[in-house]
C-alpha cells in the first residue's frame, strides 16, 4: 500500500482560496526565519503562504530575531549568531524547545487550533500525542528526515538496542495519533510503512525550491566571478553537509581531477564540514572551494553559479531522507550529478527524466570520467538543464504543496469540529 499523493495546480484552486478557513494553525518548527538553514527557508515559505490562502497563523520557533506578518512566538531563542554543535547540545535545546511548545499549547492552545509539528528537533513528535489527549488540538505531523532511522544510519543510535526500539515505538504512536503525517517521497512513506505498520495515515507532499537561479551563464555570473572559479567548468554542492550525505566520492572525484580545469564548490555547513577541510588540506586540492551558506538574497547567483550541481546520499539513507537542494536545482535549470545507488527512487527519477547522471557511493572514479566528458560536451550539460527545469514546473512547486497543506490542515480542523460536536 502507498501514501497518496496530492496533486493541485499551481496556482491552486480559486474557488478555495476564497473560502474561510476552519480555523488557527499553530506551526511548530525549531527553525525559522531568520535563520538561513534550508528548513528554516521552507518553514518560512509555508507559514506565509498559508498566510496568504487565508489561515490565521502563528508559528512557535527556537530561532531568533525577524518578524512576519503573522505572530511568531521565539520560546529560548538561542542568541543571534550562536550555534550548537555536539549531538548533546542539540538534544538539549530540542528538549527545552519542546517542553517550551507544550506549556504553550497548553496554556494558549484554541478549541480551533489545528497543529502542525516539524521534524526539528526529531523527537518534537511527542508534543503531538501529548496536546491531543489533555487539549484535545488535531494535529498534522511532517517528518523532514525518518527519525530514529536517520540517527541509527548516521551512527548517533544503536540500530538493534533499547533504545531504538523505544523510540520507534514512541514515534509510531506520533504517527498513528496524528491527523496525517507527511513525508516528503513515496520512497519514506513505503520505509514508514515498513517500519511502523502498513496503516498509518500518511500522505506525500514533496518540497520546493526556495530560490531559482538568475539566468546568468557561470562565465558573467558576479557570484563566480567574486570567488575566481568563472572560467572552470564547475560542480556544485550547496546545502547542509549531512552525516547522511554522501561527501567523500565527490571529494574522491576532485581528487583524481585535481590537474584538470574542473572546479568543485561546497557551499553551505554541517556535520561534515570539517571532512570537506579535512580532504583539502590532506591532498592540497585547489580545485575545491568551500563557502558557508550565503543569504536568501545571494542564492539566486550562487545556485546560478555552476554548470551542475550535485546530491550525495550514503547507502540507506535514500527511502530516509530526501534532499530538499534537489528542488533549487531542478528549478535553476541544472543537471543533476547524483551519488546515490541506482535502484533508489531519486536515482530512477534523474535516468527516467534524463535531467542527470547517477553515480553509485565510491565509484569516484567513473565520476571524475563522466564530469570530465561533460565539461567536453555543453550541449549536453545544457540538455539536461532543460529537461530538470521542465521537470519542476511539471511535477514540484510551492503552490502544489502547499494546496496539499490546505488540504489536509481543514480536513483536521473540520474533523476535530465534527468530533467536539
Amino acid at each position: 500500500m502507498t501514501a497518496p499523493r496530492l496533486e493541485a495546480s499551481p496556482r491552486g484552486d480559486a474557488a478555495a482560496l476564497r473560502e474561510p478557513r476552519p480555523g488557527r494553525v499553530l506551526i511548530i518548527s525549531e527553525h525559522f526565519a531568520p535563520s538561513i538553514s534550508a528548513s528554516a527557508q521552507l518553514l518560512t515559505d509555508l507559514a506565509d503562504g498559508l498566510w496568504r490562502w487565508g489561515w490565521p497563523v502563528t508559528v512557535l520557533t527556537a530561532s531568533p530575531g525577524g518578524s512576519m506578518p503573522f505572530p511568531v512566538i521565539r520560546l529560548g531563542a538561542a542568541k543571534a549568531g550562536g550555534s550548537t554543535t555536539s549531538v548533546l547540545e542539540k538534544a538539549l535545546r530540542g528538549v527545552r524547545f519542546l517542553l517550551g511548545s507544550l506549556l504553550w499549547c497548553l496554556r494558549h492552545g484554541r478549541r480551533d487550533d489545528v497543529v502542525l509539528i516539524v521534524s526539528n528537533p526529531p523527537f518534537i513528535g511527542l508534543l503531538g500525542p501529548l496536546i491531543r489527549l489533555f487539549r484535545g488540538l488535531p494535529y498534522v505531523f511532517l517528518f523532514q528526515d525518518l527519525f530514529p532511522r536517520s540517527a541509527v544510519l548516521s551512527g548517533v543510535l544503536p540500530g538493534a538496542g533499547p533504545l531504538a526500539i523505544l523510540w520507534r515505538g514512541l514515534m509510531a504512536q506520533v504517527c498513528r495519533n496524528s491527523s496525517q503525517t507527511v513525508v516528503l517521497s513515496q520512497a519514506m512513506a513505503q520505509r514508514l510503512r515498513h517500519d511502523m505498520g502498513a496503516n498509518l495515515p500518511l500522505v506525500v507532499i514533496p518540497n520546493w525550491a526556495v530560490e531559482q537561479a538568475q539566468d546568468t551563464p557561470r562565465p558573467t555570473n558576479p557570484f563566480a566571478r567574486d570567488h575566481g572559479f568563472a572560467q572552470r567548468f564547475t560542480l556544485q554542492y550547496s546545502g547542509n553537509f549531512g552525516r547522511l550525505h554522501d561527501l567523500l566520492t565527490l571529494l574522491e572525484a576532485a581528487r583524481v581531477l585535481h590537474q584538470d580545469p574542473i572546479q568543485f564548490v561546497f557551499i553551505g555547513g554541517g556535520a561534515k564540514q570539517s571532512q570537506i577541510d579535512a580532504y583539502v588540506n590532506a591532498f592540497s586540492l585547489a580545485n575545491v572551494l568551500r563557502l558557508p551558506y550565503q543569504p536568501r538574497q545571494l542564492l539566486p547567483l550562487s545556485l546560478g553559479a555552476c554548470d551542475m550541481a550535485a546530491i550525495g546520499l550514503m547507502i540507506g539513507a535514500e527511502d530516509t531522507v530526501a534532499p530538499c537542494k534537489l528542488y533549487g536545482i531542478l528549478a535553476s535549470g541544472r543537471g543533476l550529478v547524483l551519488v546515490a545507488r541506482r535502484t533508489c527512487d531519486l536515482a530512477q527519477m534523474v535516468l527516467k527524466e534524463g535531467c542527470g547522471i547517477v553515480v553509485e557511493p565510491g565509484e569516484a572514479t567513473e565520476l571524475a570520467e563522466r564530469l570530465l566528458a561533460l565539461s567536453r560536451d555543453p550541449e549536453a550539460v545544457r540538455a539536461m538543464g532543460r529537461r530538470a527545469s521542465a521537470l519542476y514546473r511539471e511535477r514540484f512547486g510551492l503552490e502544489r504543496s502547499l494546496a496539499g497543506y490546505d488540504a489536509i490542515l481543514r480536513q483536521a480542523a473540520l474533523a476535530s469540529g465534527r468530533a467536539a460536536r
